[in-house]
């Protein structure tokens, strides 16, 4: 025998609000009578709830809308303005911040270099002072933002703590970005994974959209990768599904090899952009004939990645015999990945991806015949944008707006004075 138990008032109402929200923010803008045909609520209660929504503050009439006869109805509109959600996509050399509404609508985006010298506590003050820069122009201070999220590279290995910054400045790494922001922005501060977010903008607006099991593959300076599973970015018990850096390529690696957190993954250390940086500098110090030194103005030490795919895409036999050596590794873990996930696609972002067409050509001929289903390979147009784009809808997807603008919200958010702006430096 099944039990079902009653819902209170209290819950119905709260899931009626709900619905109608809901329903504005996905159809805005509608009258009350297309609510009420849209939810299947009653005419006096979706009445006397849209009054709660507009005292809460999240919902406003816009003025009237067509008639099909008889009186002009009022449009109602979900106040995506009410708040902001600020994303900040922290890289190894790089950093981009965005302001959204509240329903991901992108106001402003600003991308920034940083000196490669800086330590970590100096490109978070950088950051600091771009971001009220960004809220400034828009004549908002840091009380208008709702919440922030931090886009970062990195590992989960410690239970229950936050993600930790890596591979660069691991000097820093027990600076708690977290925290500085939070104090810095006096609002809820989350932090999550670059390649994981990036997956998730892949499915909000890029090549993911419409499926429902997915790789992502972010090749960058270090190797990174996320799934989809059943429409879900799969993040998986600790947080740390998807570190395919840490796969053993061999059987010899298996047993010479152990995985230490904060230390490049044995893959990682075979096929990145840290890899084949250090290969491009060994063969040139080596004495092989290369376009990568011209590339790197002379000096080895200047050469990346990205200039030993520059060379292979000119012709240079030798970083098109580091990419294919290396390659082999890579295309036999993906192989694997592919016959365990059985996604429909897999897309390619990070640095690497800039390569196109000639990066397919070093994966796709070797998968021929090494997975059961061989699924669409694509390269990702979004590039840096998929983080920015799946973190904020990210902070979207956790957040109940209903809970955030309540009635001591609205009252206290009415009486609230601009925060200060931070001290230059940070807390």
């Amino acid at each position: 025998m099944k039990f079902y138990s009653r819902q209170s008032q209290a819950d119905i109402k709260k899931n009626n609000l709900r619905l109608i929200l809901q329903t504005l923010i996905q159809h805005e803008p509608l009258s009350r009578a297309d609510v009420v045909r849209r939810t299947k609520i009653s005419k006096p209660t979706v009445s006397a709830l849209i009054e709660e929504l507009m005292q809460r503050g999240i919902v406003a009439e816009i003025g009237p809308g067509r008639s099909s006869g008889g009186r002009r109805p009022i449009l109602l509109q979900f106040k995506a303005t009410r708040k902001y959600f600020l994303a900040v996509d922290l890289g190894r050399e790089d950093f981009t911040i965005a302001i959204a509404d509240l329903k991901g609508k992108i106001r402003e985006k600003y991308s920034e270099t940083f000196d490669h010298k800086q330590e970590l506590y100096q490109r978070l003050s950088i950051i600091t002072m771009r971001v009220l820069e960004l809220l400034d122009r828009h004549k908002l201070d840091c009380s208008d933002l709702l919440k922030v999220i931090c886009i970062a590279a990195g590992v989960y290995v410690e239970h229950e703590k936050q993600l930790k910054w890596f591979p660069d400045n691991t000097r820093n790494e027990n600076l708690d970005i977290k925290n500085y922001f939070t104090q810095v922005f006096g609002t809820e501060v989350l932090v999550n994974h670059s390649t994981k977010l990036s997956l998730l903008g892949e499915k909000i607006s890029g090549k993911a959209r419409g499926y429902h099991n997915v790789i992502y593959i972010d090749f960058a300076y270090g190797l990174g990768c996320s799934l989809m599973v059943n429409g879900q970015v799969y993040f998986g018990h600790n947080n740390a599904a998807g570190e395919i850096a840490y796969v053993f390529p061999s059987l010899d690696d298996f047993h010479s090899s152990h995985i230490e957190p904060y230390t490049f993954g044995v893959l990682e250390q075979k096929i990145s952009g840290f890899a084949l940086q250090r290969s491009g500098r060994k063969a040139v110090e080596e004495g092989k004939n290369s376009r990568m030194l011209e590339l790197a103005g002379g000096d080895p030490q200047n050469i990346s990645g990205r200039i030993v795919f520059q060379a292979a895409m000119e012709g240079d036999v030798t970083a098109r015999t580091i990419l294919h050596d290396a390659f082999k590794y890579f295309n036999l873990a993906l192989a694997n990945t592919i016959n365990l996930i059985n996604p429909e696609i897999v897309i390619f972002g990070g640095g690497f991806s800039a390569a196109g067409e000639y990066l397919l050509e070093l994966i796709a001929p070797a998968l021929q015949g090494k997975v059961l289903f061989l699924p669409r390979l694509e390269i990702s147009h979004l590039k840096k944008d998929a983080g920015i784009i799946g973190g904020i809808h990210w902070l979207i997807n956790q957040t109940d707006f209903l809970d955030v603008f309540n009635a001591k919200t609205v009252l206290s958010t009415d009486n609230m004075q601009s925060s200060p702006a931070p001290v230059k430096g940070g807390p």
